[in-house]
């Protein structure tokens, strides 16, 4: 809503009242964690940096996490797509009960702990909390867990309303189901209606629960504010009245506020600016116990790093702590960085997040499992809903996303990128713990601990996924039984495009077995290639080391006396002329698949190399080709019916034109160029990248790998 100047006095009048008798607050804060000055400080009053992190996609998911691409989907879009896919929404609902019974457990707050943090902070819904108009106590189950798991294991927590009524920012991680990709500001309506007093009524409510408890430190108010332009400064008034619900029923606890822009912007909320105090009529300190957050990407941009220190200065003018509560999703150089200032200028960082589903910029990573693959390919594309999807993601929830599990994997890398740089503390035992497989077949994303290894769906027989764009240096590691000492028939089931691949396989540490991996003709073109090894009786663990680059892996067998019969490869990858037919279609460079950006339906939608899209392949009577993206039924086109170097290619609706007919030669085996029948220019992966993302040009021929392609179906 908007705020007049009578609610602009009423707030003053409030403040004036409550930060007169400050002796008396600073005697009841003995107990709770609390500010002084820049800095916060423990129940003693002895200094404390917080040294924390997020539990991110627990309590609301975020699409890019529970989708594994980029694609803008919130937490109630993905919740209404499981519902159909399930047929019913209450058994949607109870996936969601079991992933925030199961995401966040004892094991993972242990773990945190043993790793140097001392503090989490809460992304949570306000729906937890509000339903039907009126307040609940329904997510209260899920605070207190956590609550109690943090008081045995000694970590503080801050609940953050990520999610707000009316949505505070547009994206997807709150929730607002009124935007796009395009994050338009005008969906963003926290500050309409009775939004900001349901947002009150939810902080007071959770505030009366908690005001006793000194595990909790803090309620950061709303997370990354974007309101809509030209309405910045109902900000700082909005931030005003949820504190005053809070301080009715908890003088305890610290008021976190975020910056204007994505938490970015603190002259917004700077009651010693004149603009502030101009718009707002706020010119004193808010709150006795008062932090300030901040977030901070920088994408990639170094440059852009310097401009998070201006906002440590304008805090230190105001007398206020400033914590840096999201940073992350970057290389763990720039990530180390932001940790480091963190460390020495103001009182702590919390990185995003602790674990992700698919990604690994992270400390551990889910990865999913092939029921959930197919859901996840059923809410992109349709088609029939895959049979027991319910029994099996609910399983998954269950039994696949804690730490422990066997396809949970740790990043060392991140870890050295966030911890504070006096810490030594080694990871968690990640295979020590996990289950030993028995001796035979071990699908390859079932591994307890990696470094390095994507996945992605295979199109061998029994389907799942396999492990792909293998570097040298990449591991796995899989907790074994072994039922006797002696030799056994070690069998790796692999695809590649060159002679380059190579494994080696080490057992507790040892050096076992190198394997060179030959190249089958394409990244889906399956062979079984077999060596002996010696391994000791009893459970161990294995690690697939690569030491040569260029393969995927979709499993690897043990045999005592040898391995069960070699599965027929599937149908090779055409070479000669091309048949009509539904294809993948993969860049022999760079070993991905020719997709549209986004999954895009519409035309102009960017033709670029990653995702795992099909395009359809219809001869034409002249002997050249149409070739269709399956999901969109749109046509490869060249952008602005050019005939020069460096177009960009798109899809676009089908017309007849020869810059949408294509010549399909074979080069040399199951290898094709893609000329233009208009241009005769080469189907390119600009500058030769090999990263998912890299975009498609035509080029004139001249015979390197990123412009060659096969054909796979």
């Amino acid at each position: 809503m908007r705020f007049n100047s009578a609610n602009r006095l009423g707030s003053l009048l409030t403040l004036l009242a409550l930060l007169s008798p400050l002796t008396v607050i600073d005697k009841a804060h003995a107990q709770y964690v609390h500010t002084d000055g820049t800095q916060i400080v423990d129940g003693n009053g002895d200094p404390i940096h917080l040294n924390g992190i997020n539990l991110g996609n627990w309590l609301l998911w975020e699409g890019y996490l529970m989708m594994g691409d980029f694609n803008y989907r919130t937490h109630t879009q993905f919740l209404n797509s499981l519902a159909a896919t399930f047929g019913s929404m209450a058994q949607a609902k109870e996936f969601e009960h079991q992933w925030r019974l199961n995401y966040v457990t004892e094991r993972e707050i242990a773990d945190l702990k043993s790793l140097g943090f001392n503090t989490v902070r809460v992304p949570f819904h306000y729906n937890l909390f509000w339903e039907n108009g009126q307040l609940s106590d329904q997510g209260f189950q899920y605070f207190d867990r956590l609550i109690d798991y943090c008081r045995t294991h000694g970590l503080f927590v801050l609940l953050d309303m990520h999610a707000a009524p009316g949505y505070q920012n547009p994206g997807d991680h709150s929730d607002n189901i009124d935007s796009n990709a395009g994050q338009p500001r005008d969906s963003v309506k926290f500050w309409d209606g009775s939004n900001v007093q349901i947002a009150s009524q939810v902080w007071r409510h959770i505030a009366d629960r908690y005001k006793n408890e000194p595990v909790v430190w803090g309620y950061d108010l709303i997370n990354e504010p974007v309101p809509q332009a030209g309405r910045e400064y109902e900000l700082l008034p909005s931030l005003i009245a949820m504190r005053d619900a809070i301080r009715e029923v908890d003088d305890n606890h610290a008021i976190i506020a975020e910056g204007s822009w994505w938490g970015s912007d603190m002259q917004k909320i700077d009651w010693t600016d004149s603009a502030t105090q101009t718009n707002t009529g706020i010119s004193a300190r808010w709150d006795h116990n008062l932090v300030y957050q901040t977030h901070h990407y920088v994408f990639g941009n170094t440059a852009w790093i310097v401009d998070l220190y201006p906002r440590a200065d304008i805090t230190n003018a105001m007398g206020v702590p400033m914590i840096l509560g999201e940073y992350g999703e970057d290389n763990n150089d720039i990530i180390r960085q932001l940790t480091d200032w963190s460390v020495d200028n103001i009182a702590g960082q919390f990185p995003w997040s602790f674990k992700k589903m698919s990604h690994d910029r992270t400390l551990w990573t889910i990865a999913p499992n092939s029921i959930y693959s197919q859901v996840v390919n059923y809410i992109n594309h349709g088609g029939t809903p895959p049979a027991n999807a319910y029994t099996g993601m609910i399983d998954f929830a269950q039994n696949h996303i804690g730490n422990g599990a066997s396809n949970v994997s740790w990043h060392q890398g991140f870890y050295d990128a966030i911890k504070n740089s006096g810490e030594s503390t080694p990871p968690p035992a990640g295979c020590d713990s996990a289950a030993a497989q028995a001796v035979g077949r071990v699908e390859a994303e079932n591994y307890c601990a990696m470094s390095g290894i994507q996945l992605e769906d295979t199109s061998d027989n029994g389907g799942g996924q396999n492990v792909g764009w293998t570097d040298s240096g990449d591991w796995l590691d899989y907790r074994v039984d072994a039922p006797q000492d002696g030799e056994y028939t070690l069998t790796y089931r692999v695809a590649s495009t060159a002679n380059t691949g190579q494994l080696r396989l080490l057992a507790n540490s040892a050096q076992a077995a190198d394997t060179s991996l030959p190249n089958t003709g394409g990244w889906q073109s399956w062979q079984s290639v077999s060596t002996s090894v010696n391994l000791s009786a009893g459970t161990q663990t294995l690690r697939l080391q690569v030491a040569g680059p260029g393969f995927n892996l979709n499993w690897f067998e043990l045999a005592v006396g040898g391995g069960e019969e070699e599965p027929a490869d599937p149908t090779p990858p055409p070479s000669g002329t091309l048949a009509d037919g539904e294809y993948q279609i993969r860049n022999l460079a760079s070993g991905l698949l020719l997709g549209v950006a986004n999954n895009a339906t519409s035309n102009g939608g960017n033709v670029i190399q990653g995702g795992s899209q099909s395009w359809q392949v219809t001869t034409l009577s002249n002997g050249n080709y149409r070739i269709e993206n399956s999901y969109s039924g749109l046509a490869l086109d060249v952008q602005d019916v050019s005939s020069s170097n460096g177009a960009n290619i798109q899809q676009w609706e089908y017309g007849g034109g020869d810059n949408q007919h294509w010549v399909v030669e074979p080069v040399s085996d199951n290898r094709f160029r893609i000329l233009s029948a208009m241009s005769g220019k080469s189907l390119d992966v600009q500058d030769g990248t090999s990263s998912a993302g890299g975009n498609i040009q035509q080029w004139t021929y001249h015979g390197n790998d990123n412009q060659l392609w096969l054909f796979e179906n």
